[in-house]
């Protein structure tokens, strides 16, 4: 397994992503990316929680793009 493999949890281990705030999810989006791009570039298998916190950065971002819109 890569370094990024194996330190994914590592680097994101002390950032509690449920207890995070919106600015601090989006701050986090663009290292989520980076790390699964790389783990499946390598045909490393993707972690459940990786890929939750994925999930969880795009609905962020989805449902950002709606808090301004008018009705």
């Amino acid at each position: 397994m890569t370094d990024v493999g194996q330190n994914w949890e590592d680097s994101l281990s002390e950032f509690s992503f449920d207890n995070a705030s919106p600015a601090e999810r989006r701050q986090l989006r663009p290292e989520v990316s980076r790390i699964i791009r790389t783990l499946s570039a390598q045909g490393q298998p993707i972690p459940r929680r990786l890929r939750r916190i994925e999930t969880a950065c795009e609905q962020d971002a989805f449902d950002e793009m709606f808090d301004n819109m008018p009705v």
